[in-house]
């Protein structure tokens, strides 16, 4: 798999593939690229058959596994590895070197007894008195799959943090907009998994997160992040929310949308508002004066008046000729005139 793994963005939007090859430029990912050289060299030595010895006779051992085994046994016999980090960075660069390798088996082999062979040949090439490589000793993490992928985006983010952190520029250019969408996206990954893993004693990568809480929590650093990459804090996604901890982070220009949007309905609500009150003052105004006034009740009985005047029109249209059931076949039968007398 090509690093860095960005496999736990919540959306695999165009962008990742910017972030991750922007990304590659820290240091952490040079020197993987470095130690993946290394650990793809071809020369052989008598020494290293172990690895054969070891590891090919195992249930579903794969060359590629007996290839790297090969490849880290030259890399230590023939490397000081001084070569590849710097005073104080040299323990911090053995254990990414290390972390690095137990990636790569796992990539190829995922059976236990499988990379506890691979590991065992290494150790003895280790301490093989010519070995050069004599600060750093080759060891397994012991690591399942789904704590492994865990650990290693809990572990690369912060090893890169202050790397980010420095690259990060007041002008907000694209390269801070990556970077800051990158910080985005690790803070909710971190309280999704911050969730799930309350205890030491069942999360084996609890001291990894405290450690990220501690180092990123401070008021300094999160209000770097907030002015810097133009972000407020937010709730995170149901049931992730941890009130004392790293929070979620949302878009400034959205929050900033969202206002504006509620602005302009109130406005409009207001405009509404505004004009119909003299509408409404000046109709309550005639139904006082109609209703209460002498005037007006002179004009409402003159109305109510002539309403009251029968019309022929009316006349006709409720005439009882008109009605279907009234039928007379003697108009001089009593019947038809008692109405009259």
């Amino acid at each position: 798999m090509d690093y860095p793994d960005l496999e736990y963005y919540e959306n695999n939007h165009g962008q990742k593939d910017e972030i991750r090859e922007l990304l590659k430029k820290l240091t952490l990912y040079n020197f993987y690229k470095k130690i993946d050289m290394e650990f793809n060299n071809d020369i052989e030595s008598e020494k290293c058959d172990i690895c054969n010895k070891r590891i090919n006779n195992l249930a579903n051992a794969q060359n590629e596994l007996i290839k790297l085994c090969k490849a880290v046994c030259n890399f230590i016999l023939n490397n000081n590895f001084e070569q590849f980090c710097e005073g104080n960075s040299c323990e911090s660069s053995c254990f990414n070197m290390k972390f690095r390798l137990y990636v790569r088996v796992m990539e190829i082999n995922q059976n236990p007894d499988n990379i506890k062979s691979f590991f065992d040949a290494l150790q003895i090439i280790s301490n093989d008195p010519d070995a050069r490589l004599k600060l750093c000793k080759i060891t397994n993490i012991n690591l399942n799959k789904n704590d492994l992928t865990h650990y290693k985006y809990l572990y690369e983010f912060i090893s890169t943090f202050f790397d980010i952190r420095y690259k990060i520029s007041e002008e907000y250019n694209s390269e801070d907009k990556l970077y800051c969408k990158h910080i985005k996206e690790f803070f909710r990954f971190y309280n999704s998994t911050r969730k799930n893993c309350s205890s030491k004693s069942t999360c084996i990568y609890y001291d990894i997160l405290y450690t990220i809480k501690t180092k990123l929590i401070t008021s300094e650093r999160l209000k770097f992040i907030y002015e810097n990459c133009k972000y407020v804090k937010t709730e995170c996604p149901r049931d992730t929310n941890i009130y004392d901890d790293i929070p979620c982070l949302k878009d400034k220009e959205e929050i900033s949308k969202m206002a504006k949007a509620n602005s302009d309905e109130k406005n409009d609500l207001n405009i509404l508002y505004t004009a119909a009150i003299p509408v409404i003052s000046i109709s309550t105004i005639f139904y006082i004066f109609y209703k209460f006034t002498p005037l007006g009740f002179w004009l409402c009985s003159k109305v109510r008046r002539k309403k009251n005047i029968p019309s022929p029109i009316n006349e006709e249209k409720y005439h009882p000729s008109y009605d279907i059931n009234f039928k007379t076949k003697n108009p001089d039968s009593r019947k038809y005139n008692i109405q009259y007398q």
